[in-house]
C-alpha cells in the first residue's frame, strides 16, 4: 500500500475510534434529549406528600444537571384520581404519579396488605414490614405494569372523624362513614357502620351534602380539608396504615441515560427516610391544628379498642386465602413481631 494511502487509512481508523469512544463517553455522561415529565398527585397542595414530591422534583433537576425536569400537578388537576393512578402510568398518560397502594388493589391485591386492620401498630413495625418482607413483592407488582417504583412514604396515624361522640361502638350503629378501600369497608361493615367507599377529593362534598356522617383518614388530610367545618370529633383509632408509592413509567425511565437512572435511584434512596420522618412529625403538628379549630381528639377506651380489634384477625386470614403470596409474608411478619401464627385461635 502506498505511504499516502497508508497514512490516510491510519488517520481514518484513528478518527473512527475517537468518534466511537466519544459516543460511548457521551452516552455514559447522560446526553439523552432533555426529559420533561408530568407528575400527577391526588393530594392537595398543603399536604406534606405534595411538598415531598416537589422536593424530589427539584432535587432531580439538580442531580441530572437539568436533563430531567418534573412538573408536579397536585389535587388531581390532570383528572387522575388516586384509584386511577396505576393505570394512568401504565398507559403513559403521565410519566410519574404517586398513589396509595390500597387504592390499587383492584389491579394488584397484594398492595393492600399493609392496610389490613390492626396488622401494624406503629411506624417502626411498618418499616420492618417493608424492609424485611414486603418491598420486593411491591417492586415486582409495579414491574408487571411496566412501572418502576422509586420510593414509598406512609401516611401518619389514622382517625375516625364523627359528628358526635359515643361511649361505645354500638352508638355508631348505622352511621354512614367514608371508607378508603376494601379492608376499611369490611372493617366498618363488621362493626355496624354503613361504609361508603370514595376517594379523598370526594369527601368534603359528601360531608357538605349529608351523604356521609363520618370519615376515616389521617390528621394531615383532616386539616387540609378542614373537617372541623362538618365534624366535631376525631377518634385516634389507628386502625390501619397506608403508604404512598411514587412510580415512573418504564418508557420514561428507559429514555434516561444510565448515569441519570443511577442519580435518581440514589436520590430516592436518600430522601425516603427523610420523608418517613416528616410523616411521623406531621401527625403531631396536624393534631394541634385540629384541636385549635375545635376538634375534640379522643383516644378510644380499652373496650372500644378490643371491639375493633376483634374482627381484624379473621380479615387477615381471608386476605391470605384470596391474595397469592400474602400468606408467606403475613406469617413471617407475625413471627418477627412475636404474635401468634395466622391460623391461631
Amino acid at each position: 500500500m502506498p505511504k499516502m494511502q497508508m497514512r490516510d487509512y491510519v488517520l481514518a481508523l484513528a478518527l473512527l475510534c475517537f468518534l466511537f469512544g466519544g459516543a460511548l463517553m457521551l452516552s455514559r455522561l447522560g446526553t439523552q434529549p432533555p426529559q420533561q415529565w408530568d407528575m400527577s398527585l391526588p393530594w392537595s397542595l398543603s399536604e406534606f406528600h405534595t411538598a415531598n414530591a416537589q422536593r424530589f422534583a427539584d432535587e432531580a433537576a439538580k442531580v441530572t444537571d437539568g436533563r430531567v425536569t418534573i412538573t408536579v400537578h397536585p389535587g388531581a388537576v390532570l383528572g387522575i384520581k388516586g384509584p386511577d393512578s396505576l393505570r394512568a402510568l401504565e398507559n403513559n398518560v403521565v410519566a410519574m404519579a404517586e398513589m396509595s397502594g390500597f387504592q390499587q388493589i383492584g389491579s394488584e391485591p397484594i398492595l393492600g396488605l399493609e392496610a389490613l386492620p390492626f396488622l401494624v401498630d406503629d411506624l417502626d413495625e411498618l418499616d420492618l414490614l417493608y424492609t424485611k418482607f414486603l418491598r420486593p413483592t411491591v417492586d415486582e407488582a409495579f414491574a408487571r405494569y411496566g412501572l418502576k417504583l422509586l420510593y414509598v412514604v406512609p401516611w401518619p396515624n389514622q382517625y375516625l372523624y364523627t359528628k358526635r361522640a359515643e361511649d361505645s361502638l354500638a352508638g355508631f350503629a348505622r352511621m354512614k362513614v367514608r371508607t378508603l378501600d376494601k379492608n376499611t369497608t369490611d372493617l366498618m361493615e363488621r362493626l355496624g357502620f354503613i361504609p361508603i367507599q370514595m376517594p379523598s377529593p370526594d369527601v368534603v362534598p359528601a360531608l357538605a351534602s349529608g351523604a356521609i356522617d363520618a370519615t376515616m383518614t389521617s390528621a394531615t388530610t383532616g386539616v387540609a380539608q378542614k373537617y372541623w367545618e362538618f365534624l366535631g370529633f376525631a377518634y385516634a383509632t389507628n386502625h390501619n396504615w397506608a403508604s404512598n408509592m411514587m412510580a415512573v413509567s418504564q418508557d420514561a425511565w428507559t429514555a434516561l441515560s444510565e448515569d441519570d437512572k443511577e442519580a435518581l435511584e440514589t436520590l430516592a434512596a436518600e430522601l425516603e427516610p427523610q420523608f418517613w420522618a416528616i410523616a411521623k412529625s406531621d401527625d403531631v403538628k396536624q393534631r394541634k391544628i385540629l384541636a385549635q379549630n375545635g376538634m375534640q381528639i379522643i383516644t378510644p377506651d380499652a373496650e372500644m379498642q378490643a371491639q375493633m380489634r376483634s374482627v381484624a384477625r379473621p380479615m387477615w386470614r381471608e386476605f391470605a386465602d384470596r391474595v397469592p403470596g400474602a400468606r408467606a409474608i403475613l406469617e413471617a411478619y407475625l413471627a418477627e413481631t412475636g404474635r401468634p401464627a395466622l391460623d391461631a385461635r
